[in-house]
């Protein structure tokens, strides 16, 4: 009789669970069945802001439910990210992510909680912008040969500007610094890559990285004098300007990316179809122009290929912040 009783219960236990798991298997494959968040860390108007808005706008048709932004910006990024990061994993809270929120600022501000590795579920990577180096029509260097032999000869004589720790451009500063065995370079900080290049028009200062993007008009004005591009190949739109590797700094490889992610623990199934859509979305004739426009290139690929490629951004610039002493004081 016991063997029995224990036999039903054991048939019952397994029907449960096929049942749940049926029920959980058509919930995922209905989703969505409302509205997604898809959060920019970011205020309104900057590229991560623009490229975030023309994703959730063709998330929204290749899903059927409106995608919702919404911008939360504060701690450089972190604290959207984070916010997404303890959201219920179930599709409808998703993030843009960038090498700040995802990768860097964990390493050099230590409060931010969260680990964009173990805490995040990527989804797929989206653009990417290479870094430039950009210096005053009225600095002495004029390519990155004299930056270096400048900074040997003179340390500390030349001056770069950094926008925020952490940034695209202020760790490239540093990679580059290393790169070039450990020149010395006079750091003079600024609130945003707008009052930075001002004054690097004005000759202010004498250096600056920023993603290409926000450069290339006043490059092509003349305005300022682009040095070399942190890119693995030169720009279509700056075809004359070499790559960091050509001017004799292979290591210095550096783009300012976006990507899509949820917290982890996201269903197998709702990434896959996120991912799809994604795709999908990445090979659309007028999305490529779009970003291109923008000078950026889309980045197709894999849930896995995301996360390794975050997980290998966390670990090199875990060396360079390191070596760096950088952190948010």
């Amino acid at each position: 009789m016991y063997k029995t009783i224990l036999n039903r219960r054991t048939v019952l236990t397994f029907l449960l669970a096929g049942a749940l798991a049926s029920l959980s298997a058509f919930a995922h494959a209905s989703y969505p069945t409302k509205p997604v968040t898809l959060v920019i860390p970011f205020p309104p108007g900057g590229q991560t802001d623009v490229l975030g808005r023309l994703i959730g706008d063709q998330l929204s048709r290749r899903l059927g439910q409106p995608v919702v932004v919404e911008n939360k910006p504060g701690v450089n990024g972190s604290l959207a990210s984070a916010m997404v990061a303890r959201a219920k994993p179930d599709g409808y809270t998703l993030v843009i992510g960038g090498p700040g929120t995802h990768a860097i600022n964990q390493l050099v501000n230590p409060n931010v909680k969260y680990d964009t590795r173990t805490d995040f579920t990527h989804i797929a990577m989206l653009s990417r912008v290479p870094v430039i180096m950009l210096a005053s029509p009225t600095s002495k260097a004029t390519s990155v040969e004299d930056v270096v032999r400048i900074a040997k000869t003179d340390p500390g004589s030349l001056n770069v500007a950094l926008t925020g720790i952490g940034s695209s451009g202020h760790m490239t500063t540093e990679l580059f610094k290393q790169s070039a065995g450990g020149i010395s370079l006079s750091n003079i900080p600024y609130k945003g890559d707008v009052p930075a290049m001002t004054d690097l028009m004005g000759g202010q200062v004498d250096l600056l990285f920023v993603p290409s993007t926000s450069a290339i008009p006043y490059v092509r004005d003349g305005k300022l004098k682009a040095l070399a591009v942190a890119g693995a190949k030169r720009l279509a739109s700056l075809p004359d300007v070499p790559t960091m590797a050509e001017a004799g700094q292979p290591r210095v490889v550096t783009y300012s990316w976006t990507s899509l992610a949820g917290p982890a623990g996201l269903p197998a199934d709702i990434v896959s179809k996120l991912n799809e859509a994604a795709q999908a979305i990445l090979a659309q004739p007028e999305v490529i122009e779009r970003l291109a426009a923008m000078s950026n290139e889309v980045t197709p690929g894999t849930p896995e290929e995301a996360a390794s490629f975050i997980a290998s951004e966390v670990e090199r610039w875990t060396e360079v912040v390191k070596v760096g002493n950088i952190k948010v004081n």
